[in-house]
């Protein structure tokens, strides 16, 4: 499991600290279930550790009605790899667990929820229904709900390669969990259609210390997702107390990596025509760094901005935030 590959410091924290790490997914956004003659006019969208709102104009410049399933995926959770290891940002829903909202034209969308489990593309969800088990164990106490399952259940779960363990003290599930919701959307002729849609991302949170990496090290952190340039790590240094003679750079900093696919095509035709981004750091003295294809203009004491027309996406956006530690 990729659990926050930036945080260089882990290996030197104590156990205390190391519990207070929780793992990221992935997200991005609406698709169309087929190809399609529509465009993607405009789409504005903000993202930050806390939530990611995206305003999307979609035109139809063709002579005729177009009706097609629009789906959003939500982040595949392996049951396996969260056994005994924290989650990122998740809401109590088991089944909208980063608390997507739809809103077509100003009008909010009723939409349909799948969630199925697969063992290596092989859809057991009727297996785990049959057997009363928790489908999605990541919310609302899910795993402790699958613990209490009848020792015969969990034997035959085990048996039938959904789970790990003995079945009596011992019971790991191995089933990966995924989530969409879709509704029918129509794109009448020579018109646009607004779709709107908010939720909670999965931010990763863990430490962050410059004490005794090199140069060489901080060149492979750079290599990552997020291009920590010169100054930004200078300013990593100064705050973990690198830089002063009675410091040795030990001083914590939270860190929140957030990630947004923005690279996958989403079936409508062409670049986007008119793209504008806002990154969101939350807090003025919070430190900001990712890797990114132009120009990020500051607009504001937290904001970062980047406008593009006829925009085709190569990079999806992975961003952290690194904040002061509270003191101990």
């Amino acid at each position: 499991m990729r659990i926050a590959q930036w945080v260089l410091a882990v290996a030197m924290m104590t156990a205390a600290h190391a519990d207070d790490s929780s793992a990221m997914l992935k997200a991005g956004s609406i698709v169309f279930t087929r190809n399609t003659p529509v465009r993607m006019a405009a789409e504005d969208l903000y993202v930050s550790p806390t939530a990611v709102r995206i305003r999307f104009e979609f035109d139809n410049p063709t002579s005729r009605d177009v009706e097609t399933l629009v789906a959003f995926p939500l982040p595949d959770i392996s049951t396996w790899d969260f056994a005994e290891t924290p989650i990122g940002t998740i809401t109590d829903d088991a089944r909208n667990f980063i608390g997507f909202k739809a809103v077509v034209d100003g009008k909010a969308v009723a939409v349909t929820v799948e969630q199925r489990a697969f063992i290596k593309n092989k859809d057991v969800t009727a297996q785990l229904v049959a057997a009363g088990a928790v489908i999605n164990p990541v919310a609302d106490g899910g795993y402790d709900k699958l613990a209490k399952l009848p020792k015969e259940k969990k034997k035959a779960l085990i048996a039938a390669g959904l789970a790990e363990g003995d079945g009596v003290d011992e019971f790991y599930p191995k089933w990966t969990v995924q989530t969409k919701f879709y509704w029918t959307q129509k794109f009448p002729a020579k018109k646009k259609v607004v779709i709107e849609h908010a939720y909670q991302p999965v931010t990763g949170q863990s430490f962050f210390t410059t004490a005794e990496h090199k140069r060489a090290e901080k060149n492979m952190f750079g290599d990552l997702d997020y291009c920590i340039d010169e100054r930004t790590w200078a300013t990593l240094a100064a705050r973990t107390g690198a830089n002063t003679a009675s410091s040795d750079g030990t001083r914590l900093m939270t860190t929140y990596e957030t990630s947004y696919i923005l690279s996958t095509a989403g079936n409508w035709q062409g670049p986007i025509g008119k793209f504008h981004l806002t990154l969101d750091k939350l807090k003025p003295d919070n430190v900001l760094s990712l890797c990114w294809d132009g120009e990020l203009k500051k607009t504001g004491a937290t904001t970062f901005e980047f406008s593009k027309e006829n925009f085709a996406p190569k990079r999806d956006i992975v961003m952290v935030v690194f904040e002061n530690a509270a003191p101990q």
